[in-house]
């Protein structure tokens, strides 16, 4: 990844990457992708069972799992990678767009469950909102109070923000003294306005991000992870377990919501685990394809597999007889909920990348061709 020191020095007024940073750009490195996969499995699992009164587990994978992504997000930055525009335009198509395709999905899962249940004279608490405060709360663009129904679309939204933030600052300014400055300011802002103020377009979870996103972006730059010899790696890894053990003290954390309990806890805690997870597929690469596999497909997994774990359960809740809470607490219906959701997200991933690549910003289905048939 780029090391170029003219990255710094170039003119702020028409910024042109630098010969290494392009080169890198055209490698693929499988550990990045491994994180990615591992990342979407921990969101997967954690989307299975009720975060209402969460486990230890669910505790521990909640402290670090959301800005591990952005962490990664950062680690593939190309500062002045072209014209302002196109970066803004490619972002559009390959982050926006996806995020209205697939959260207006969500309201039209919505609107079929509101039918039913009123059609049946049932009282379900989650249609408490409605069908206008769903609608509208997609070009709100932030998670709670019933605005996003596929409510793992916000983090693709907040993505937006923060890699635009982030691309700007590494591209117009100079110095990484003064970059790290204006991340910190953006992020403390985020930090302040968490739990207090909601912004439209998940702007305060896209604040906070920063300083995970600088830090991926920084972690390839300054080739941190080649600078740590193997023993190293495995001493830290198991250091940085051990801390994110600790991170029961914090509570549960609620990233698109807000919710992070003590900010210095919670940078420790995110930080701790982000790092564990990066040296954990470094150390362990030679099997990890299968993870690399999956990370490859992280975005459109992100964008689906909420609403395949939704209609299990309310699937299983009618041959069942059962509350859809009930399943959300029972760690036995939760693993089948896990089980049958995972093989309803092949085929699920398979039509989104081969037959609706456009619902992804993406223009031929090239990636497809990789997938299993189902």
């Amino acid at each position: 990844m780029p090391v170029a020191s003219d990255l710094h020095t170039r003119s702020v007024s028409t910024p042109v990457a630098p010969p290494a940073l392009v080169r890198a750009g055209a490698e693929r490195q499988q550990w990045i992708d491994s994180a990615k996969g591992l990342g979407i499995l921990l969101i997967f699992f954690g989307h299975v069972y009720s975060t209402v009164t969460p486990s230890a587990l669910y505790v521990y994978i909640y402290a670090f799992h959301v800005p591990l992504f952005f962490f990664i997000s950062g680690l593939t930055l190309r500062p002045a990678a072209g014209p302002l525009g196109g970066v803004v335009q490619k972002k559009l198509r390959t982050l926006i767009v996806p995020y209205f395709w697939y959260a207006f999905l969500g309201y039209v899962f919505y609107v079929a469950g509101y039918l039913l249940a009123q059609h049946q004279g049932l009282q379900v608490p989650q249609f408490d909102y409605g069908l206008w405060q769903p609608l509208t709360g997609i070009f709100i663009g932030t998670i709670g109070m019933g605005r996003i129904i596929n409510g793992p679309v916000w983090f693709v939204m907040a993505l937006f923000w923060t890699f635009m933030l982030g691309y700007l600052v590494n591209t117009y300014i100079r110095r990484p003294a003064g970059q790290w400055v204006a991340i910190l300011l953006l992020t403390g802002l985020g930090l302040a306005l968490a739990g207090h103020v909601t912004l439209p377009f998940s702007g305060v979870a896209a604040l906070t991000a920063l300083i995970f996103f600088q830090a991926g972006y920084r972690f390839q730059t300054e080739r941190l992870l080649q600078a740590m010899s193997q023993s190293t790696r495995w001493w830290l890894l198991a250091a940085l377990f051990v801390i994110g053990l600790f991170s029961q003290v914090n509570g549960f954390i609620g990233f698109g919501e807000g919710i992070l309990g003590n900010p210095l806890w919670f940078m420790l805690f995110a930080f701790s685990g982000t790092l564990m997870v990066v040296l954990l597929v470094n150390v362990a690469d030679p099997w990890c394809g299968w993870l690399a596999f999956i990370g490859r497909y992280s975005l459109s997994i992100m964008l689906i597999h909420m609403l395949i774990i939704k209609s299990v359960k309310v699937v299983m809740s009618g041959i069942l007889g059962v509350s859809i809470q009930l399943i959300d607490n029972d760690v036995g219906l939760g693993l089948i909920v896990l089980g049958v959701s995972a093989l309803c997200l092949v085929p699920a991933v398979f039509v989104m990348e081969r037959y609706l690549p456009f619902t992804l910003g993406k223009s031929t289905p090239a990636r497809a061709q990789a997938l299993p048939r189902p």
